[in-house]
């Protein structure tokens, strides 16, 4: 296995409880993550998002399971198990408060690939998935800045 690290980070006015208000509502995800408008949601119907919440995303014959691991006032973190093709990782967003009242707003992205696979992400598609995560960022700012849900 390779472990395979992404970050991005934006400055936002929002404060960390406005971020992960958004960041914990799972089923709301499609509705302003990009790329997610073909992601089907299945929640438990077990309450609140916590640590130890588990959920799934489906995208056609792609099942992504995920489960809360990081879920602190300051940070939530998921880990992720894909089908196809077979990949495990962790997605995390930090929000850190800024000596303006701004906050910083980071995601970064750990992927634990097989060496196969490891060697197909090449320059060009690394830097895809860097701006995938830039995207994020920017549609998750907007959204925290957003007019209140």
């Amino acid at each position: 296995m390779v472990r395979y690290e992404i970050s991005a980070a934006t400055i936002t006015t929002a404060p960390p409880e406005r971020v992960f208000a958004v960041l914990d509502d799972f089923g709301r995800w499609p509705a302003w993550m990009p790329a997610f408008e073909r992601i089907r949601v299945e929640l438990p119907e077990d309450g609140r998002p916590r640590l130890g919440y588990r959920f799934r995303l489906h995208s056609g014959l792609i099942r992504t399971d995920m489960e809360v691991v990081d879920f602190s006032p300051h940070s939530r973190g998921t880990s992720f198990r894909i089908s196809f093709p077979p990949l495990t990782g962790m997605n995390r967003c930090v929000v850190t408060p800024l000596d303006d009242g701004r906050f910083r707003l980071e995601r970064v992205d750990s992927l634990d690939l097989p060496e196969l696979v490891a060697g197909f992400l090449d320059g060009p598609r690394r830097d895809r998935f860097a701006a995938l995560a830039a995207e994020f960022l920017s549609a998750l700012k907007a959204t925290v800045e957003g007019p209140e849900r």
